[in-house]
């Protein structure tokens, strides 16, 4: 599989507004703008949808259907640094998804290797704010590109695991229950240790990029590995034991990591206006990004939804330059094009009652 990652031509069909949409975007900086429900989101949604296969807006597949039906399509030709062009797909028939890579059948993890694809939304502050969950799915998705053993180890602590619950719902003899903590303690070991090497990668690019859009250098990265160190993964699942039963659930491990983020010393939640939670999302999402260029993955697509949402002049001014230098490709969504763009090279995109129209393209565009 090609190490692919600049969208050359994206096409929907029957996705929410649009009964077809197609667009040729820049392989670097496109602006998209519209009206409030002209259609902008759904295109970054459509995008996402082919990286990710699940939407960052709806929790069922067919929400994103139009008014054709109960179907919709996704269809990208992805672009590799060595030229090659990489076709995948998605589509929803009313009852089940089918993907496609290079028109043939396809799992999730072919089409995240083609699309690396990273998101700063209006809703981001949940990385912030909400349970580690949100952190967890974030700093696992970094690992999944740079570490080749996490998706198996992943896959085999999350079948074990099902396993241990299943055995302490149904009552087993304890001897039924830990059966299985030998296989997850094996795989959490390989699971932590993929983390850990990714939060320590991480922790340098993300103080930088605070320190570019936020003006801080205090900025900090750790990670909580879901039980007690000092005891080790397995001993503290024996010594648990009674209480899992009582909760009917196996209530350490990888699966309850977190990954923390500090600024002076200070826990962020609660403490940071939406403005700067915007920032830390962007800081957090491009120093990811830079771990996979320096693992000599090609960079991510960054997608921005609503642009100046919850920003200053000020702050719009650091994140338009951010992605101006992302060696990337980006797409921008807005009401209109921002004054923090109007001096940068872009391809300018308008959306309106589900119709999509190139409105300029800066001729130094890169």
């Amino acid at each position: 599989m090609s190490q692919s990652n600049t969208v050359a031509l994206f096409r929907g069909d029957n996705l929410r507004l649009y009964k077809s949409v197609e667009l040729s975007p820049h392989a670097h900086l496109n602006l998209i703008t519209g009206s409030n429900a002209a259609g902008k989101t759904t295109l970054l949604e459509g995008l996402y949808w082919l990286g990710r296969t699940k939407s960052f807006r709806a929790g069922d597949a067919g929400e994103l259907a139009g008014a054709a039906g109960k179907h919709w399509s996704l269809f990208a030709q992805v672009q590799s640094s060595m030229g090659v062009a990489d076709k995948i797909g998605a589509g929803w028939d009313g009852e089940t998804v089918g993907l496609r890579y290079n028109e043939q059948r396809a799992r999730s993890a072919d089409l995240a290797r083609v699309l690396a694809i990273q998101l700063i939304d209006p809703v981001g502050h949940r990385l912030i704010e909400d349970g580690p969950g949100y952190r967890r799915s974030y700093l696992d998705w970094g690992v999944f590109h740079v570490e080749h053993s996490f998706l198996g180890a992943w896959q085999r602590y999350q079948r074990a695991l099902r396993q241990r619950n299943q055995a302490l719902r149904l009552g087993q003899p304890d001897s039924a229950v830990s059966a299985w903590d030998p296989e997850l303690a094996d795989m959490a070991a390989v699971v932590t240790a993929a983390r850990v090497r990714h939060v320590e990668a991480l922790a340098g690019p993300f103080t930088k990029e605070v320190e570019r859009l936020l003006e801080q250098s205090d900025a900090r990265l750790s990670l909580s590995p879901g039980w007690n160190e000092e005891r080790g993964f397995a001993s503290s699942l024996a010594d648990q034991l009674q209480q899992h039963r009582r909760l009917s659930t196996t209530a350490i491990g990888p699966h309850r990591a977190e990954l923390r983020l500090a600024m002076a010393g200070q826990r962020l939640k609660g403490r940071v206006s939406r403005g700067q939670q915007k920032l830390l999302v962007a800081a957090l999402v491009l120093a990811q990004c830079t771990i996979l260029i320096e693992a000599g993955l090609p960079p991510p697509v960054v997608l921005v939804d609503d642009f100046s949402a919850e920003l200053s002049t000020e702050y719009q001014s650091r994140l338009a330059t951010a992605l101006a230098a992302y060696p990337g490709q980006v797409f921008v969504t807005a009401f209109q094009k921002p004054q923090a763009f109007e001096t940068m090279p872009v391809k300018m995109f308008h959306v309106e009652h589900g119709r999509l129209s190139v409105v300029e393209q800066s001729e130094n565009g890169r």
